[in-house]
C-alpha cells in the first residue's frame, strides 16, 4: 500500500512540474506585415490628435517616453508596438516616421484582452500614394491645438533635448 501511494504521489509531482513547464513557455509570434499611421497613444487617445499637423508635438510625447502604437486606419485596428528583443527603445525604429505612414514588419502576438501587439523588424516609408483616410477628419489641421493640450509640451518643447 505504501509502494502505490508514492507512485501516485510520485506522478502527481511529474504532472505538476511537466505542466508548469507548458504554461512558461513563451508565445508565438506569426509574421505580419502592417501598413498604418505610427501614432501616440497619449495624444490620439486621449485627445483625437494624430497626422502631419500633430507630428511636433507627437516629437514630444516620445521625448517624454510616449510608447508609440501603429493604427491601420483601414481596418480600423490598433497594434502596440514594441522592440523584436529585450532592452531596446520601442520606439528607436518608429523615430523618425511619427505621425506618418508607413509599413512594419514583424512579429505579430494577440495578447489577452483582445490586445495586438507588433514586434518590430523593419520599418519601410509608406509608397508616395498611400494617403490615409483619416488625414481629412484631422482636428489639428484647421489650427493646432496641440499646444495647449499637450500633457508634454510644457515639459519637453518639441525643439529640445
Amino acid at each position: 500500500m505504501k509502494a502505490w501511494g508514492r507512485t501516485v504521489g510520485l506522478t502527481v509531482v511529474v504532472l505538476v512540474i511537466g505542466s508548469a513547464g507548458a504554461w512558461a513557455q513563451p508565445a508565438k509570434g506569426t509574421p505580419a506585415t502592417v501598413t498604418g499611421r505610427v501614432v501616440d497613444n497619449i495624444c490620439m487617445l486621449g485627445m483625437g490628435l494624430k497626422g502631419d499637423a500633430h507630428r511636433e508635438c507627437a516629437i514630444g510625447c516620445d521625448k517624454a517616453g510616449v510608447r508609440m502604437a501603429l493604427l491601420d486606419e483601414k481596418a480600423n485596428v490598433l497594434y502596440t508596438l514594441m522592440a523584436d528583443k529585450p532592452f531596446v527603445d520601442p520606439n528607436s525604429q518608429i523615430r523618425d516616421h511619427l505621425e506618418r505612414i508607413v509599413t512594419i514588419k514583424g512579429d505579430l502576438y494577440n495578447a489577452p484582452g483582445g490586445q495586438k501587439i507588433l514586434a518590430i523588424k523593419e520599418v519601410q516609408p509608406a509608397p508616395a500614394g498611400a494617403a490615409s483616410p483619416g488625414a481629412a477628419k484631422n482636428p489639428c489641421a484647421a489650427k493646432n491645438p496641440c499646444a495647449a493640450k499637450n500633457p508634454c509640451a510644457a515639459k519637453t518643447p518639441a525643439g529640445t533635448k
